[in-house]
């Protein structure tokens, strides 16, 4: 326990992390605020609840109403804000009516396949429940930033606190102490993973209280149980969550593969005697499987990419279309191989870790 509380204070010491995560959030805010005023959650709650097919139609009727008004308008005339909000509330619950036509669709399509992945697809389409409508900007916002921002604040925070775990004692001699100390080496290593978890658990939490309290402020609490197809982004998505399920599932995903990138900093910084060439290294693999599949975008092996640790910290990819590995003819949905992935991959990195530690000489 002591060897861990002296890691966690190597890393804790180091100012640079605090400086980062204060200019990363502020980065991540566009410095903008923008609140939504209570007037307008009362227009959505208006709506709010099950959508009926008559009010489906209703909406649909409002909606016509609107778009007649733009014949009727002046050069420089706009809709007003309240109507604005209307129009938003109806184009909602069309999207919503939409995906539910979709499955349906979908559905009947499927039919008449006979794919590997066929009757799972089915099952889960059979599942989606589009029902509910109610105003959720805030949810949104929170699944939006923890998709895009989270990944951001993550991946520098680990590479700037964990680069150094190893490296900056053999650049400083202090590693032919620890290697030859009675604590052992073994010891030493399972301090700094230790540590290095506990390290990207705390910048984890740190910016999701962040998250959760920027966004609560701004848009409201309201509409944690709407599902994910009411998110824009998650419109062809075959998965039953609602928006609270698929944050916490979202979380536990992101600080899976948060953690083995973790682990594999400190393997690349127990190989690295500088610093600066260990967080090269682990910036260079974490960043650029990003850069090849969105600038080349290369048609062969693009979804192997999707496996990486920045691609399964953003985990939107996973849920956004049915996805599955056909492994022996059994469909395995891509979330669970995204999972397995990340955790041999961390028990690859103790292992390699363990070694290169074990065989490692003491210099004179």
């Amino acid at each position: 326990m002591q060897l861990i509380k002296f890691e966690l204070y190597k890393i804790f010491s180091q100012k640079i992390i605090y400086i980062t995560f204060i200019l990363l959030v502020l980065f991540s805010t566009g410095l903008t605020f923008e609140r939504t005023e209570e007037w307008k959650k009362d227009i959505y709650r208006e709506w709010e609840g099950t959508l009926t097919a008559e009010k489906v139609k209703h909406a649909e009727l409002q909606y016509k109403e609107l778009e007649m008004k733009t014949a009727e308008m002046e050069m420089g005339e706009t809709y007003s804000e309240e109507e604005f909000t209307k129009m938003g509330v109806y184009e909602t619950i069309a999207m919503l009516n939409n995906v539910k036509m979709n499955v349906k669709q979908k559905l009947t399509e499927l039919e008449s396949e006979d794919n590997y992945n066929t009757e799972l697809e089915k099952s889960m389409l059979k599942q989606v429940d589009v029902s509910y409508f109610a105003y959720n900007k805030g949810p949104e916002k929170i699944i939006d930033y923890t998709s895009i921002f989270a990944i951001l604040v993550s991946g520098a925070m680990l590479l700037i606190g964990l680069s150094s775990i190893y490296s900056q004692e053999y650049s400083t001699g202090v590693d032919n102490f620890q290697l030859s100390s009675k604590k052992g080496r073994n010891s030493l290593m399972w301090a700094k993973i230790s540590a290095a978890l506990i390290y990207t658990l705390v910048v984890i939490i740190a910016w999701e209280i962040f998250n959760i309290g920027m966004n609560i402020v701004q848009y409201g609490n309201e509409g944690w149980e709407t599902s994910i197809q009411s998110y824009f982004k998650y419109y062809f998505s075959p998965y039953d969550f609602t928006l609270i399920e698929f944050h916490l599932l979202q979380l536990g995903i992101h600080t899976l593969a948060a953690c083995s990138f973790a682990i594999t900093i400190v393997l690349i910084s127990s190989v690295c005697k500088h610093s600066l060439i260990s967080f090269i290294i682990s910036g260079i693999i974490f960043a650029v499987p990003y850069l090849i599949v969105e600038i080349l975008q290369p048609p062969v092996w693009r979804e192997i990419f999707h496996f990486t640790f920045v691609y399964v910290m953003n985990v939107e990819p996973f849920f956004d279309r049915f996805q599955t590995v056909n492994l022996f003819g059994t469909p395995i949905l891509s979330p669970f191989i995204a999972v397995v992935v990340m955790v041999v991959l961390a028990i690859v990195a103790v292992s390699l870790t363990l070694r290169v530690v074990k065989n490692r000489e003491v210099t004179s």
